[in-house]
């Protein structure tokens, strides 16, 4: 397992915010040890938020900064068998979060969050899941 983290949108959201101190310095510790993935979905919901086009360029620069996981034909794939399996056993979850989960699966990454979905997803597969609230 690497030791790389894919930091979901929830927490993001919190950090931009500054409405969870302990949230921020996590993420602010991880960015400098250089261990944060994002993906190209997740900073699309990042920048959707944007208030301003002052504050759409800035997130896009930050963001822009993170290494991306890309999304390969492998990482389709294991969308497409995840959502379906998940749907099968009766597991709703957004789609957004079903390619999320999907990345940090076929990139080995852990994935920090703050939705009860991945941890719906984590009980029927290998992704390794870290909640915000565990320190």
């Amino acid at each position: 397992m690497t030791d790389k983290i894919l930091v979901d949108t929830t927490l993001w959201v919190d950090y931009l915010r500054g409405s969870n101190d302990a949230v921020r310095k996590r993420l602010s510790a991880l960015v400098t040890a250089d261990k944060v993935m994002t993906a190209d979905i997740i900073v699309l919901e990042i920048l959707r938020g944007a208030k301003s086009d002052r504050e759409y360029e800035m997130l896009h620069r930050d963001f822009s900064a993170l290494p991306r996981l890309g999304m390969t034909a492998a990482v389709w794939e294991r969308a497409w068998n995840l959502g379906y399996t998940l749907r099968r056993k009766g597991i709703q979850v957004p789609l957004t979060d079903t390619i999320i989960a999907a990345l940090a699966l076929e990139y080995a990454c852990a994935l920090l969050h703050a939705d009860r979905h991945f941890d719906l997803i984590a009980e029927q597969t290998d992704l390794k899941v870290l909640r915000a609230d565990d320190g």
